[in-house]
């Protein structure tokens, strides 16, 4: 009886006449959608007018069942282009075998613009168009009239054919069906679309009939009487408040929020505000000087975990409507889709794979929404705001402090990558003969809660005012390594790596965002961008400081820091690199390697000479004769550094393309470099070389010899050549490359780039494993303390040969101990 009265205040709710079926469905909008097109028993399939806001629940059944799609655009205010939609019903109607349907979102559920339901009604009506609305984001808010009567001539044309209600987003609302109301003369179709118990009216053995009336006929299957009669009562209650209270409190709460955001101009609000909406809410946060946004889903962590304010990110489930919003076009949301679709040859069911994506999921374009209750008090409605101002005027500060997933697009403080305080269905026991619920021991340790919301205003202030310090202690990888070319140019949100620069006072060069929301809403967004893109490169500055002369320079020696010193020494020592009167020669290419390892052994002469030893250092470089490597500048440095200089040239890019067969220049290449360096090196007496491969190059080799060689194999740390005349070092096994990178930015080392084509022009494989540890590190920050503990083995090997003569039948495609 209750789940009767339940359908009967539903009804009335809605206003629904006797020509009217009231169905509870029981996947919410979704599921009324699909019902109801089975209902239809289309022979032909249909042409649907739809508008852009449409949630993928309505627009995607459409698709499946072959239908014509004319997506109506927008007004320039954001509302329903209604000429359009004449210009084309007119067009259509001209067809009449062909059933015309208007598919309207009364409400987006990404902006909270509303539509006039009525007016866009009455039109589909005049050209014998059906009219169906989605209310599921409207019907808590607004009121929703299935026969609303409208004095004049157009009084017979403002009923619905159908309507879709969601009624789990109403106050109370969770557990409920979904609810479908339409015109009993839409089921065309006397077969149910969930045919079953409870649908029929008698069954033999041979036959059966089906219920004649369509309420019940159409709710087969064991129904869900609690949900509809919480359905009745959600229903009842929206009733009991007046609807123009509702709808004043509605845009009181929409002005408040436009208010409190006016001066934040890195907040940028999707869709216009000058029109009536609900106070739903989507928004981006753009880092002030960079340009690049926040990513959603950090944002969504900010808010939850200072303020406890559950906000959701991505693009609501009506993807072309939040590209329409955040400016993307059909090329560049086609690049997306293709970037992060998952591979196609990976074994789902073997791998047990749950969710579906790429390892760049976290690139996956997104905002956050925001939707404030109209029964919130205005204490707390004052707290998200300015919890939302706080956030977008400092939150990017706290991006060293969190970790992404780049397979999810998860964020996660770095205390909290595990549920410290979650709560399980496996603590639950009924050893007892009673439920017993057992509290975990940290469960009952849980800190208390601030005494008010100003106090968890004043604590998160306090959290950003700390930031700066706690970045400074922040071990992160270089983060945009895990991102190979494709991926980077579609990157749109800052880094924690690249916050972190920034916080300690490193200029960064960095890209733009490949898309910009178009100029509409609360803010000029492209006008912001650009001030964003003007202040970014003013402060951006590349490694190498080029087309200035060497000259202008002031050139001296500088002292590692202790990141890039200690694990030296360890190295140094470990392996016994260096001894009193050796006589070392660095291979020097320019890049920042092999010049942050000279100016380190220039360290270590003053370091041994309190210890009353000492060896003497010198450099040689090897000139390949490319066009596009041009290594001489380093001539001036040396000579101005003090330090003895060898510049070997040899046309090795000519020699290897005049012969007949060469599988790899690079190979050749790697080669004759080293050969003219052992030459150089016992022509001038010296009987050390070293190199600047760092402990990044040996994981990157040791990956690469597994996976293609079937070896564990590594650079070696400190091996003695096959004449036994000459040592060969690599005193930053143990040195991190992204130290050495931070070492010669600041300290404005005169690198030079290599842009053999040899080398890049296509994607190499040691740049592929590159982005494969740096994405794992991201996941696993103590990656490379374990790898370095694993390779241990092999870079104490000593000798040349041990590995072949393991492995006399195999094949090195990869060469470790290359140059």
């Amino acid at each position: 009886m209750f789940r009767h009265e339940a359908r009967d205040i539903v009804r009335a709710s809605v206003n629904a006449s006797e020509a009217d079926s009231v169905i509870f469905v029981g996947t919410g909008t979704t599921g009324a959608v699909h019902k109801l097109i089975l209902a239809l028993a289309l022979t032909m399939p249909p042409v649907v007018f739809v508008d852009t806001f449409a949630h993928h629940s309505l627009l995607l059944p459409w698709r499946e069942v072959g239908a014509k799609i004319v997506r109506v655009p927008e007004t320039v205010e954001g509302t329903l282009d209604v000429s359009f939609l004449e210009e084309k019903l007119k067009e259509y109607a001209e067809n009449k075998e062909r059933l015309l349907i208007g598919c309207f979102t009364a409400a987006s559920n990404i902006t909270g613009i509303l539509l006039n339901n009525v007016e866009i009604t009455v039109l589909l009506h005049s050209y014998g168009a059906l009219a169906f609305w989605d209310f599921a984001s409207a019907a808590p808010y607004i009121s929703v009239d299935m026969n609303p009567v409208i004095p004049g001539i157009k009084q017979g044309l403002a009923y619905k054919d159908a309507i879709f209600i969601s009624p789990h987003k109403f106050i109370g609302g969770p557990e409920t069906p979904g609810v479908l109301v339409a015109k009993k003369k839409l089921f065309v179709n006397r077969v149910p679309s969930g045919c079953g118990g409870g649908s029929v009216f008698f069954v033999s053995r041979k036959d059966h009939r089906y219920l004649q009336e369509i309420e019940m006929r159409e709710e087969g299957g064991t129904p869900s009487i609690v949900g509809a009669v919480r359905c009745g009562l959600v229903f009842q209650l929206k009733a009991a408040i007046d609807q123009e209270f509702l709808s004043s409190k509605e845009e009181k709460l929409c002005r408040k929020m436009w208010s409190a955001w006016q001066d934040v101009p890195n907040l940028v609000v999707l869709g216009n505000r000058n029109v009536r909406r609900l106070p739903i809410v989507s928004f981006l946060i753009r880092h002030p000087e960079s340009g690049l946004f926040l990513h959603h889903n950090f944002v969504c962590a900010l808010l939850n975990d200072i303020y406890g304010i559950q906000a959701r990110g991505g693009c609501a489930c009506a993807g072309p409507y939040a590209q329409d919003l955040l400016g993307i076009d059909e090329n560049l949301a086609t690049r997306y889709e293709e970037l992060l679709a998952e591979n196609s040859q990976l074994d789902r069911t073997h791998l047990r794979r749950y969710l579906e994506h790429s390892d760049r999921e976290v690139l996956r374009p997104g905002f956050v929404r925001l939707n404030l209750a109209f029964y919130m008090p205005e204490a707390l409605v004052d707290f998200v705001l300015e919890a939302v101002r706080q956030v977008a005027f400092n939150g990017w500060k706290l991006l060293p402090q969190y970790n992404f997933n780049p397979e999810t697009g998860e964020w996660k403080h770095s205390m909290h990558q595990v549920f410290k305080d979650r709560r399980w269905l496996g603590s639950v026991s009924y050893k007892e003969g009673k439920f017993v619920y057992r509290v975990l021991e940290r469960e009952s340790e849980r800190p208390s809660t601030a005494g008010s919301w100003q106090d968890v205003l004043n604590d998160a202030s306090l959290i950003f005012e700390g930031a700066t310090k706690a970045a400074h202690r922040a071990q992160l990888a270089d983060q945009s390594l895990m991102f190979d070319a494709e991926a980077a140019e579609l990157r749109w949100f800052l880094l924690p790596s690249e916050a972190k620069q920034l916080l300690e006072g490193t200029q960064v060069t960095l890209k733009d965002s490949p898309f910009a929301p178009p100029k509409s809403g609360m803010h000029k967004h492209l006008e912001v961008k650009q001030q964003c893109v003007s202040s970014r490169q003013v402060s951006s500055k590349s490694p190498c400081v080029q087309n200035e002369p060497l000259s202008s320079r002031q050139f001296r020696w500088h002292a590692p820091p202790r990141n890039i010193f200690k694990p030296f020494l360890k190295a140094v020592n470990e392996f016994n690199m260096i001894a009193d009167g050796d006589r070392v020669l660095v291979c020097l290419s320019g890049g920042k390697d092999s010049l942050s390892l000279l100016h380190t052994l220039h360290q270590y002469q003053f370091y041994l000479r309190k210890k009353g030893k000492s060896f003497d250092l010198g450099a040689v470089t090897v000139d390949p004769g490319s066009s596009l490597y041009d290594p001489s500048p380093l001539k001036k440095y040396l000579q101005l550094l003090g330090v003895p200089y060898f510049y070997e040239e040899q046309c090795i890019v000519e020699q290897a393309s005049a012969l007949p067969e060469c599988t790899s220049i690079c190979s050749f290449c790697s080669r004759m470099k080293r050969g003219r360096i052992y030459a150089c090196a016992r022509r001038e007496g010296y009987n050390v070389l070293a190199l600047g491969q760092h402990l990044d190059d040996l994981a990157e080799s040791f990956l690469m010899t597994v996976f293609h060689n079937g070896r564990l194999r590594t650079m070696k740390a400190n091996y003695k050549v096959r004449e036994g005349d000459l040592r060969v070092t690599r005193p930053f096994v143990y040195v991190r490359e992204k130290n050495l990178r931070k070492f010669a930015e600041e300290k404005k080392l005169p690198v030079i780039a290599e842009n053999c084509p040899a080398c890049f022009e296509a994607p190499k494989e040691r740049h592929r494993v590159k982005q494969l540890l740096a994405a794992q590190e991201i996941l696993f920050p103590k990656l490379y303390a374990s790898l370095k503990s694993a390779m241990h083995p092999l870079m104490a090997i000593n000798r040349t040969g041990i590995e072949s003569a393991l492995h006399r039948n195999g094949f090195s495609l990869h060469d470790s101990d290359s140059e």
